[in-house]
């Protein structure tokens, strides 16, 4: 039985116990059926009025609390309760309601006016800005994205409507296929999940950094064609002013040009195989066994110390390679930096789920770091300069980094791969 129920059956109980107390004393009086009748009658009505009052007593402070705190929840604000009565403890209890629903509306219109703030922010943006919920269902989307997806953009649409598809990558729109690179990030807010997507426009970065690329390459491809090119036009110049045809002079001619020819076919052939590397198939290998393999391919006078550990994470195929063009590259630059007989320092070790592969050398070290990852770039009489630029790719493709460095005495190439 609820409390109203309670209170209800106490007044109807008072009232009866009174009617039958007067019934009882009018009866010891010998009053007739009719008195008593009417004077219940007469009595009764001011009962039920006694009992209606204090029934509205009791319960109207309540049905407006309840009705103030209802006003509350839907966010009225300008409205108050006056407390019927002296209630003290109605009266506390109307007083800490107040100042509860005071905070809530100072922390509402600040929010209001954060998300004011933000809104507006975003709005001025040129970067597309859309917000969906769990059901994939359009919350925001800033003027840059409106624009851009030439449709009419509506909150509470469904994002597929509007062309967004959602793949395990995230959230993709036929709107930002090229050129742009987007983003979504899925984040939890009240046990509900939302999506925010966002696109940045990199054409023009890219097409720097494509023009950039394009140059360095011309500038050095240019440089090696015209190292190789000038030697043989000169020779061709000279056969051909000659009156007479010496036929070893003819053969000489012909072989410098062959031997110039094979370099630069060789240069083709390296640079179609530096960008033809396939993904690394990473797994637990013996390092010492690609050491050996490495080793093996060096002249008698190198002396290679190693020290580390005895088992490395990655592409076997790929790392061995990097090994023997990085070992080879070492050789090269000690023999022409010097008589100093080559020795190379190579050092293996693991920390915090990554692995550190150093090669040190006692050479004269790089001549140009800023160059020396260039595809096509070499100081050396004799080099491609396809060595180290196939190292880093093959690094890359580990997922690592390849950071070359000059030491205190010779190069240092230090090389990070993850687990």
């Amino acid at each position: 039985m609820t409390r109203e129920s309670k209170v209800v059956s106490g007044l109807v109980l008072v009232c009866a116990v009174i009617m039958a107390l007067l019934t009882a004393l009018l009866y010891s009086f010998n009053w007739s059926h009719l008195g008593v009748f009417t004077l219940l009658f007469v009595v009764l009505y001011p009962l039920i009025w006694c009992s209606w009052r204090i029934w509205r007593f009791w319960s109207l402070p309540w049905m407006q609390l309840t009705s103030y705190t209802q006003m509350l929840k839907e966010g009225e604000h300008r409205q108050q309760l006056l407390p019927a009565g002296k209630n003290e403890l109605f009266s506390e209890l109307l007083a800490e309601i107040e100042n509860l629903a005071a905070v809530k509306n100072r922390e509402q219109q600040q929010l209001l006016t954060v998300e004011q703030l933000v809104s507006q922010m975003m709005d001025s943006w040129n970067l597309p800005v859309c917000l969906f919920n769990d059901k994939k269902t359009l919350l925001y989307s800033n003027n840059a994205a409106n624009a851009l997806i030439q449709q009419p953009v509506l909150q509470g649409k469904s994002g597929e409507e509007m062309g967004f598809c959602w793949q395990q990558d995230g959230i993709n729109h036929p709107a930002f296929a090229g050129g742009w690179e987007v983003n979504t990030i899925e984040y939890l807010q009240q046990g509900q999940s939302y999506w925010l997507f966002s696109a940045v426009n990199i054409s023009d970065s890219l097409n720097q950094a494509e023009i950039t690329s394009q140059k360095n390459i011309v500038r050095v491809l240019s440089h090696e064609l015209r190292n190789s090119l000038t030697p043989m036009a000169s020779m061709a110049d000279t056969l051909l002013s000659s009156e007479q045809f010496s036929p070893s002079q003819v053969r000489m001619v012909l072989e410098r040009i062959l031997q110039r020819s094979q370099r630069l076919l060789g240069f083709i052939q390296q640079y179609a195989r530096l960008n033809q590397l396939p993904p690394a198939n990473c797994s637990w290998f013996d390092f010492n066994g690609i050491l050996d393999e490495a080793r093996g391919m060096l002249p008698d006078a190198v002396r290679v110390n190693y020290h580390g550990e005895a088992l490395c994470y990655g592409d076997a195929g790929q790392l061995s390679q990097l090994l023997i063009n990085l070992l080879q590259n070492a050789v090269e630059a000690i023999s022409q930096g010097g008589d100093e007989a080559p020795e190379i320092d190579i050092g293996l070790y693991h920390e915090n789920n990554q692995q550190f592969l150093t090669i040190k050398d006692n050479g004269p070290g790089f001549a140009n770091l800023d160059n020396v990852l260039t595809p096509f770039y070499t100081t050396k009489s004799g080099g491609s300069g396809i060595g180290l630029a196939l190292c880093a790719q093959i690094v890359r493709l580990h997922g690592g980094e390849l950071l070359p460095q000059n030491g205190e005495q010779g190069a240092v190439i230090r090389i990070s791969l993850p687990f």
